[in-house]
């Protein structure tokens, strides 16, 4: 039997070498296991602060569309005082008007062209190379990757924007078209809507809320909300220069614009202005084109929502209205950042 101590001690090590492979991987599998719960609980962390982070983005959607006043939106919103108190909720929210800016996608040559606001452009641009780069590259939301070399790098984020609806009163003519076709798919379509639409500009005519559907006919549906008639700049939000600019377009024929727009400047500080007050304080008639560009409505709006440095955007689209019913709101971007 001693002959087999050998043996014994062969198979002990053996054990032994079994025994410590087997705790090598009974330790790897413990270590997995724990990372892989710690992955899941970070995930879920993620999820219970986006999911944290949309409910505040909504609430804040939701004070929006309950407006006292829906008529017209302005600093003085209940809105604005609910965002200030969420501080001491752990938040900290941003909201913002970007359509009250020259849409790069629809803005006509003649405002570039005929105003201080062509200063606007690099040096060496035009908005003649603004409208080509535009038939160029397509309609976008990607400003500086399409204008970048067009539209001075400190005024694109506050003079323009790539979120707007297409007013077609004032829309350039072949972003227009291109907007039929590509919500219609028929290029035919579009050259014929393009004409319809030149002659109405002819008779200079400037379309009205109960014009639109008869105007888009039977592609309404696919072509409204994103052309209407309905006034592009909420002036409560316009940047002042912007606002200048559009009073001192000569077609418009206000007198005094510069006063105007101080008049409107001084009083948005104050009072939450209606379609009418803003009338009063340019000064022209009803029928002006400038009250096409001029309003107290906000069309797009920014929601961002911030909390332990994760970061919640939204974009929201404030349906226009075909009726008395009370305004809607759609999400039309989501970005989050954990």
């Amino acid at each position: 039997m001693r002959e087999q101590k050998p043996c014994d001690g062969s198979t002990s090590i053996v054990a032994l070498a079994l025994l410590l492979l087997m705790t090598a991987v009974a330790v790897g599998g413990i270590l997995l296991l724990q990372g892989t719960l710690s992955y899941m609980k970070r995930s879920m962390s993620r999820q219970e602060l986006r999911l944290l982070l949309q409910t505040e983005a909504e609430r804040i959607v939701r004070l929006l569309a309950s407006d006292p006043t829906p008529e017209a939106d302005s600093p003085l919103d209940p809105v604005w005082e609910n965002i200030l108190d969420t501080g001491s909720r752990g938040f900290k929210v941003t909201l913002r008007d970007i359509s009250s800016r020259l849409n790069a996608n629809w803005v006509q040559k003649d405002i570039l062209q005929k105003t201080a606001l062509a200063e606007l452009l690099q040096p060496s641009s035009t908005a003649q190379d603004l409208q080509q780069r535009r038939e160029d590259r397509g309609l976008t939301t990607d400003l500086a990757s399409v204008y970048g070399d067009v539209i001075r790098e400190e005024a694109m984020s506050r003079y323009f924007t790539g979120y707007g609806y297409a007013n077609l009163n004032t829309t350039d003519e072949l972003a227009l078209q291109r907007l039929y076709a590509l919500r219609t798919g028929d290029e035919a379509g579009a050259e014929v809507f393009l004409t319809r639409w030149q002659h109405a500009l002819m008779q200079k005519r400037a379309l009205k809320r109960g014009d639109v559907k008869d105007f888009l006919g039977q592609d309404y549906a696919d072509l409204y909300p994103l052309m209407n008639v309905e006034p592009t700049f909420n002036v409560h939000f316009i940047e002042p220069l912007l606002l200048a600019g559009l009073l001192s377009l000569t077609e418009m024929k206000i007198q005094q614009p510069d006063q105007a727009a101080q008049r409107i400047l001084g009083a948005r500080d104050h009072v939450e202005l209606t379609m009418d007050a803003l009338r009063g304080l340019i000064g022209a008639a009803g029928d002006n084109k400038i009250y096409q560009y001029l309003g107290v409505m906000t069309w797009f709006w920014q929601v961002i929502v911030v909390r332990d440095a994760a970061q919640l955007r939204l974009i929201v689209a404030r349906i226009p209205p075909e009726d008395d019913a009370p305004p809607r709101f759609t999400m039309i971007e989501e970005g989050f950042v954990p």
